[in-house]
């Protein structure tokens, strides 16, 4: 056993090995890559990217790769990308052998900063109700393995999910992992900020599964990393503990506040959300059908948005002067409701802190959709916002005033792919901070419509369809939108 350098690269072990009974030559370098070759055998894994965990046995040391399965021809059982385990058992001559691989291994693997330690929320009643065996059949196999230990809890209520965030001691764990639809994430990074060590507790790292029905945060985390969204593959990047930042959306109506990771809908896409609902007993399909049912129904609702623009997209809208329009929206918005409050958090009060003048624009008349996102993908099978990044400090803007019915309904089959932003009727465009002023709708002097945040009513209008509960805020008062750049941290692949 001895280090060494060849090409540059520096070997931690150089070593010949038994692998399954067969003798091959093992290296592992620096950068954690371990190869080996032999007479009838070789390969490689990369500890960082292919390595679920590790165990010691008596005479040998055992490793599970968690590798993307390569397909080749037709392959009609395993999904291009999905990753499997790999067992592969390495027998060192000695006893000091052994030791010294498994030292270097968990050193590489400490080097990465891995959650040992995770809060696991289940969310029993989204979706397909199908969680509690996502949770058993896929993910805490490969938790075990990895050497994760977990607290698991099921939500059991609408915001228990965001009690449980706001009463946790998060120094019991290294990240908080949502087996649920986005509804779930929404509702932990609501608690989080609503806590009074706000400004640390959202930076706990956050995981999501997919176990719902839209299931866009994390379709959005993994297309970006070329993985597919399925539970395994998820589950492996909150293990591998790859952290990156994501914007939230500070959504306010004077004192009162929400905050949001995804979407802001008004229009036709919040009814279709909300009003559906009806029609759950349909399954999936109810999204498609009530989708016909209010195109060919198609409603039109009357106001304005107002908007900052983000670079390069300063030709949208008309300007407009508003006497005092920074101070008014910075004044209302903020991480937490009370002066004292925002006075010592200066720096994350809202897009619209500093010295810099912004300039206003307006769009006003009739809409048939207004659509705020701050990811690419609002589910597993939508991309509305194809341009959308995830801590930019924008959200992306889709509005859609007029359109021929049979035009609109070809373009909500290009949501599929985001190809719908090259459509005439579709203004897209990166907002830095956003302002709604819903009216009625068309042909009624009673009915209004619905504003949906995050799949959830934020507002709704007498008259209109869905649930009549209170809502955290009024249909017809202005409701504005900054955005806090890279505020919240997420576990991607």
């Amino acid at each position: 056993m001895e280090s060494a350098t060849e090409g540059g690269e520096e070997f931690l072990i150089n070593e010949s090995l038994q692998l399954n009974g067969l003798h091959v030559t093992v290296t592992l370098s620096s950068g954690g890559l371990l190869r080996w070759t032999g007479a009838s055998t070789g390969g490689s894994l990369l500890i960082e990217n292919d390595l679920l965990g590790f165990k010691r046995e008596n005479q040998s040391f055992k490793l599970y790769g968690f590798m993307k399965h390569e397909t080749t021809g037709l392959c009609f059982v395993t999904r291009p990308g999905r990753r499997v385990l790999k067992e592969l058992s390495f027998r060192p001559k000695s006893e000091e052998s052994l030791s010294n691989w498994c030292l270097c291994i968990q050193r590489c693997l400490d080097a990465l900063e891995r959650p040992k330690r995770l809060l696991v929320l289940l969310n029993p009643f989204g979706g397909n109700k199908c969680a509690r065996q996502i949770f058993q059949e896929e993910v805490k196999p490969l938790l075990d393995v990895a050497g994760v230990s977990f607290t698991l809890e099921e939500t059991q209520f609408r915001n228990h999910a965001k009690d449980m965030a706001k009463a946790v001691d998060l120094s019991q764990y290294d990240g908080i992992l949502c087996i649920s639809g986005d509804g779930v994430l929404v509702e932990v990074v609501n608690g989080l900020l609503e806590r009074s060590d706000w400004e640390h507790a959202i930076k706990m790292p956050l995981g999501i599964v997919p176990a719902g029905t839209g299931n866009g945060m994390v379709k959005s985390l993994m297309e970006d990393a070329d993985e597919p969204c399925i539970a395994t593959n998820a589950t492996f990047a909150v293990i591998k503990g790859h952290k990156r930042a994501l914007d939230v959306a500070v959504v306010a109506q004077g004192q009162v506040r929400s905050f949001s990771v995804l979407m802001l809908t008004w229009g036709l896409i919040a009814d279709i959300d909300i009003e559906s609902e009806k029609y759950r007993w349909m399954g999936s399909m109810r999204l498609d059908f009530y989708t016909f049912v209010r195109v060919f129904r198609l409603r039109h609702y009357s106001g304005s948005v107002s908007f900052i623009p983000a670079p390069g997209y300063e030709g949208y809208g008309d300007p407009i002067c508003i006497e005092n329009e920074n101070e008014s929206i910075l004044h209302d918005t903020g991480i937490n409701g009370t002066e004292e409050v925002k006075r010592k958090t200066s720096d994350c009060l809202g897009a619209l802190t500093g010295p810099e003048t912004y300039e206003w624009k307006s769009i006003s008349g009739q809409f048939i959709m207004v659509w705020l996102h701050n990811v690419p993908w609002g589910s597993q099978d939508v991309m509305p916002a194809p341009q959308a990044e995830f801590s930019d400090g924008y959200v992306d803007l889709v509005i859609v005033q007029q359109c021929p019915k049979w035009s609109l309904l070809s373009l909500l089959v290009k949501l599929k792919d985001g190809a719908h932003v090259k459509s005439r009727y579709v203004q897209y465009l990166k907002v830095k901070a956003f302002r709604l002023s819903p009216g009625e709708r068309t042909g009624s002097s009673v009915q209004g419509g619905i504003i949906d945040v995050d799949g959830e009513v934020l507002a709704k209008s007498k008259g209109s369809s869905g649930d009549n509960r209170a809502h955290l805020m009024s249909y017809g008062p202005p409701i504005q939108v900054t955005v806090e750049k890279g505020l919240a941290t997420i576990f991607c692949p």
